[in-house]
Parts: C-alpha cells; sequence; structure tokens
C-alpha cells in the first residue's frame, strides 16, 4: 500500500551533531527520532529489533557507529518498549572469504557493537544463528518466497538502521538495502547480479516480508566510493531518521549529492507505491538539506588496460556485479604487486567474449557467464589440460574480491 505524501511516512528529519563530544551522537539520534514522529506510539509496549549494518569485521563508517545504536536502544526503552533486542547478520563475503572474524559476534566484537549493546541494556542476536522461516511474497517482484529470520519476523517494531554510503552494485546502501541482512544466506545471493536491476528489484521486495517502523541513518561519518575497506570516510556529522525507508533514503541520497531517482531501489519502490520518492512530496524537517549536502564521490568499476597495465581483457557482456567484484580483485592484485607489465594477466569476463583457442601467460576465468559460454570451451578445455585454469565461480564471482592472490597462485 503507498504512503500517503502528507502522512508521517513522508516525513523525514534531519539533525546536525552540534560536537564531538561524548554524548553529540546520542543527542542528534534523539533530536532526529523526535522530529520523524512519535516514538512511543510505535514502539510502546512492543517487542522491538533493532537492524544495524555490521557485515563485516571493520569500523564506521563502514559499518553502523555503536553510539547509534546505544542511542536508540536507550530510546525505546525510555519509549515503553517491552523488550530491547538487536539483530544482525554478516554478509556471505564475510562468511566465507574472511578467515577471521568471519561471525557476526566476531563482527561486532571488533567494531565494539558488542560492548555497545550490552551496556545500553539490550540482547543481541546474531542472525545467521536464528530459525530461518519461508515466507510467501505472492506480490513480488523476484522473490516468489525468502527464508527470513525468526527474529525479525517477529519483531512487533523493526527499527533500520543504515549507514550514510556508497554501494559499488546499488549506488548507496541506505534503508531499503539495509533489510537485506534479514534473509538466509542462500537468499542473500539470489539474484545478486545486476542484470536488468536484478538486485534492485530483489531488496524493494523486502519492504513486503516487514516494513520497518522507523529508519535512523547514521550519518556521523559517510563513506564514499565504495561500501567496503576500500572506501573513504566523509565528515557529515548529520543524523537522519523518518517512518518511510523510501523516502528516508530519497532524501539521504539528496544529502549525498544525488538525484534520489537515480538510486533504482528508490525509483522502483516509489514507483510500486512502497513510498514516496519524490523530494517534492517528502516534508523535511531539521536541518534543510542544502545545508548539509556534500556530493560522495562514486563508485569506480573501469576494468580496462589502461587503468591496469599489464592487464589483456576479453569481455562479452557482463553487469555491474560482475565488474564490481573483478575490479576490486584487480586492486588487490596489484597493490601486491602481482598485476603490471612485468606480471601480465589475461582476464575473461561475460557472455560469449571473442577469445582464441589459447592464450599464453597467466588467464583466469571470471564468472557464471563467461564459464559458461560457448565462445570459452575451448580456451577452457585448453587451459584445464595444461593445468593453468583459473577460474572463479558463480554469480556474482564474490571470491576474487577478497581471494585474487591465493586464486592466481
Amino acid at each position: 500500500m503507498a504512503m500517503s505524501a502528507t502522512g508521517p511516512g513522508a516525513r523525514v528529519s534531519i539533525a546536525r551533531v552540534g560536537d564531538k563530544g561524548a554524548s553529540a551522537a546520542q543527542q542528534a539520534v534523539g533530536e532526529a527520532v523526535s522530529l520523524a514522529g512519535d516514538l512511543k506510539a510505535l514502539v510502546g509496549g512492543r517487542r522491538v529489533v533493532i537492524k544495524p549494518n555490521v557485515f563485516a569485521p571493520y569500523p564506521p563508517p563502514t559499518t553502523t557507529d555503536p553510539r547509534v545504536v546505544a542511542a536508540l536502544v536507550g530510546l525505546a526503552r525510555d519509549a515503553g518498549a517491552s523488550r530491547v533486542l538487536v539483530a544482525e547478520g554478516r554478509s556471505v563475503s564475510t562468511a566465507r572469504f574472511r578467515s577471521r572474524h568471519n561471525t557476526t559476534p566476531a563482527c561486532c566484537a571488533v567494531t565494539g557493537m558488542d560492548r555497545a549493546v550490552a551496556e545500553a541494556g539490550a540482547e543481541f542476536v546474531a542472525l545467521e544463528d536464528d530459525e530461518f522461516v519461508e515466507v510467501a511474497l505472492p506480490h513480488s517482484d523476484l522473490l516468489k518466497s525468502a527464508h527470513v529470520a525468526r527474529t525479525i519476523l517477529d519483531a512487533e517494531a523493526l527499527i533500520n538502521v543504515p549507514v550514510m554510503k556508497i554501494h559499488s552494485l546499488t549506488l548507496v546502501t541506505l534503508c531499503i538495502k539495509n533489510l537485506h541482512g534479514i534473509l538466509c544466506d542462500v537468499d542473500k545471493v539470489q539474484f545478486h547480479c545486476y542484470r536488468e536491476e536484478a538486485l534492485a528489484r530483489k531488496l524493494v521486495d523486502l519492504l513486503l516480508i516487514k516494513p520497518p517502523a522507523l529508519n535512523v541513518v547514521d550519518g556521523l561519518l559517510g563513506q564514499e566510493g565504495d561500501h567496503a575497506s576500500s572506501g573513504r570516510p566523509v565528515e557529515m556529522g548529520v543524523v537522519i531518521a523518518g517512518q518511510d525507508p523510501v523516502a528516508t533514503d530519497a532524501v539521504t541520497s539528496a544529502v549525498m549529492g544525488l538525484d534520489p531517482f537515480e538510486v533504482a531501489t528508490t525509483r522502483i519502490a516509489a514507483r510500486r507505491g512502497l513510498g514516496v520518492g519524490d523530494l517534492r512530496k517528502i516534508e523535511v524537517v531539521g536541518a534543510p538539506i542544502a545545508q548539509v549536502r556534500r556530493p560522495f564521490a562514486r563508485p569506480d568499476v573501469e576494468i580496462s588496460a589502461a587503468r591496469f597495465p599489464g592487464l589483456k581483457v576479453y569481455a562479452g557482456d557482463y553487469c555491474l556485479a560482475c565488474a564490481y567484484y573483478t575490479r576490486r580483485g584487480l586492486d588487490t592484485l596489484r597493490a601486491k604487486g602481482l598485476l603490471d607489465e612485468e606480471h601480465p594477466l589475461s582476464l575473461v569476463i561475460g557472455k560469449e567474449p571473442l577469445v582464441p583457442d589459447d592464450i599464453p601467460g597467466k588467464v583466469v576465468l571470471v564468472g557464471d557467464c563467461a564459464l559458461e559460454s560457448e565462445s570459452v570451451k575451448r580456451l577452457r578445455d585448453c587451459l584445464l589440460v595444461q593445468d593453468r585454469l583459473h577460474a572463479v565461480h558463480a554469480c556474482p564471482p564474490m571470491e576474487l574480491r577478497i581471494r585474487a592472490e591465493e586464486l592466481l597462485s
């Protein structure tokens, strides 16, 4: 059901952090939440679940600042919540490819989230250890069913707490994208490609499962360029809050210097009537967008010999997901001195690339599209016979981003 442009779902607040004192973040969170609506009406007497973004063992701003979560725990308790839990699930990449700190509790220990949650008086739930329940989605676009953590489904009020970040696949990772963590690992991987905006459409489907009662964007520090460890921090000093995740994403994107409808999740969700994406129909309270706006650097996923001397690319049709994971793997190889004119590499990527029957030197075949292409079969078999086959399976090829050095050794 579409939210009214004049109702509480279309109000978004922006609060500025007044100073760098110990209580500044707490005060900004309190102001943003108060301006966004009546918290007591949303959480009073209810079982509240707070969902931050702690997908990997990286400190803020790559992950949600623990101070923001602790402040929300306190506000929910003061507003009469019957129980307050903080729940999160690490990413599939973290679980599979980060040999240390590859569980949500381990990630929370690195970031200090575990201590902040405990000191604030809330319980923590690692969603990978939760029961997953299959939920039918008859009115969805792509996900006809999804396996969702029981803790999320049982929440009577879900508070969604993303970070203000650029994302290399979805342009931003804000309120809608943060809901990805409620799924089981297999469902996280499904439709994670970007052909026909599949990932964005899937993420919008998640709004049908458990619409957040409140969304609070941690903008104490933002992150530009990328959402993971290669991103760069941006001093923002704001907290943004709203009951409508689409409207909250739209306002936050504008603060980041983006047209909200450039963001596929915002555009698709608004078109489907799942929230308000048009800034003209959103009431912005607190600080005006223009006073806090700061353009964020966009993702760089270029793959070319000009960018990487020593690289030769045999490319068919490939989507943004393949571009992102491949580019980050190439960045790693270059940083370690394993890709330059003295250490050449040939890359085969995408659907039906034109390739010779054999290629000298190191060759890597990336992703299911390339590996399943008729044009690549002869080359693939030659490399296999010669014991030179370096292949990165799956869609998207997540492994290449983190294990590039190991895969090519």
